[in-house]
């Protein structure tokens, strides 16, 4: 039993069950204004094209009430009432009308939603691939420029080791100069 009450607790709580709960509140109340219009316009006008005051007195007898003398109904009266089933068609042709917009209505915005979802979609992937593009010619310029100044570093190194070695050079054959001079001056 506390299993069965747990799960039509669960049941009750579903965001589906207070949707279906609210959805028959609306028909209600839409039902009650449908049954208002047609009783109030539809039917009168109805009405005076058949001469009858109310749609529901739009009738065929099938066989006519048999009174006694006293004037009170023995057998009832047999009769066809289109008048009660055309109010009705009446009322369901109102209610479709109004649903088919309804839904038609919520159709087209769920279907713009669609379309601008994917729209922003597919303009933020565009976005996506674009700064992924950048970042990545940031990151090669990045490294042609670390490579570049790597290249120009290693070239000076390159050119004041030479400078030094030809310092040295110079030394030396000076150095050899000034002991050959020595040399003949003893």
């Amino acid at each position: 039993m506390k299993k069965m009450f747990a799960e039509f607790k669960k049941f009750i709580k579903r965001g589906n069950v207070v949707d279906m709960a609210i959805g028959v509140a609306v028909a209600s109340a839409f039902t009650a204004i449908v049954n208002s219009f047609t009783k109030g316009i539809i039917s009168p006008l109805i009405a005076m094209l058949t001469g009858k005051s109310t749609l529901a007195e739009i009738k065929w007898v099938l066989r006519p009430a048999v009174l006694d003398e006293a004037g009170e109904v023995v057998t009832a009266e047999v009769a066809m009432t289109p008048g009660i089933v055309l109010q009705a068609a009446i009322d369901f042709l109102i209610v479709a009308a109004v649903l088919f917009v309804v839904m038609h209505t919520v159709h087209k915005i769920s279907e713009r939603a669609k379309r601008i979802a994917e729209e922003i979609r597919i303009k933020t992937d565009e976005e996506y691939e674009q700064r992924l593009a950048e970042e990545k010619a940031a990151a090669l310029a990045a490294e042609a420029a670390a490579k570049e100044a790597a290249e120009k570093a290693a070239a000076e190194a390159k050119a004041k080791e030479e400078e030094a070695e030809m310092l040295r050079r110079r030394e030396v054959e000076l150095l050899e100069r000034i002991h050959a001079l020595l040399a003949e001056k003893k």
